[in-house]
């Protein structure tokens, strides 16, 4: 029986607080015993996150709670075990890599 949900999502927004906003996001995922990463950075966010259903969309409702995410809609899949090992947030320079300095998304 498939019963761990797998979401992924980003959205570009600034985050000019990546820094405080690393431990929040991870005291969270803890409490829920959620597995994977999150990576944020001053454009925005990018998660890959997995766990029992209510864990997983519990944490996506409290992050619904900030107006910066109140609009991301992860996309969903199933899997039968945890495909993560660990849970890590890390704050990182781009949250999805580009190469290109002068593109500045969010």
């Amino acid at each position: 029986m498939n019963n761990i949900l797998n979401i992924s999502t980003y959205k570009f927004v600034p985050l000019p607080d990546a820094t405080a906003l690393r431990p929040v996001l991870l005291e969270r995922c803890l409490a829920r015993a959620l597995k994977g990463t999150i990576l944020l950075a001053e454009e925005g966010i990018n998660m890959f996150l997995a766990g029992p259903a209510e864990a997983v969309r519990g944490f996506v409702a409290e992050l619904h709670t900030d107006p910066r995410f109140s609009d991301i809609t992860p996309k969903e899949s199933w899997s039968q075990t945890v495909p993560f090992k660990k849970m890590l947030v890390k704050v990182k320079g781009e949250i999805i890599r580009m190469n290109h300095p002068t593109i500045r998304p969010a």
